[in-house]
């Protein structure tokens, strides 16, 4: 096994499909990011087949994901599972604040 790189893994991924115009690969460094990037929290953890909760603990602590989650969400992001693991094992050793659970604007705190 190869050793992981020391720098930030930088993948493209192509978001969920929708019924909407076509959006642009979104870049991600991390496993949080990835899945961030795939579509709303909810459409991502239906197509994950994991519940909402599980979705947040895997962005926020991806050492707790299984085998069998990351293999699901490396078909799901059309990447190779190497690429996924590199992201996850890149987060452990670097962790990253986990983005808004919304897409696009984070909701403001009063």
């Amino acid at each position: 096994m190869k050793t992981p790189k020391s720098i930030p893994p930088s993948v493209h991924v192509q978001p969920l499909e929708r019924e909407q115009l076509p959006v642009a690969p979104v870049a991600c460094s991390s496993l949080a990011e990835l899945i961030h990037s795939l579509g709303t929290r909810k459409e991502v953890a239906e197509a994950w087949k994991v519940v909402p909760r599980t979705l947040a603990l895997r962005m926020q602590k991806p050492e707790t994901a299984t085998l069998e989650e990351l293999q699901r969400l490396a078909v799901l992001a059309r990447l190779d599972l190497p690429t996924v693991f590199e992201l996850a094992y890149y987060q452990m050793q670097h962790p990253v604040a986990v983005p808004a659970p919304q897409l696009g604007r984070p909701k403001q705190q009063h």
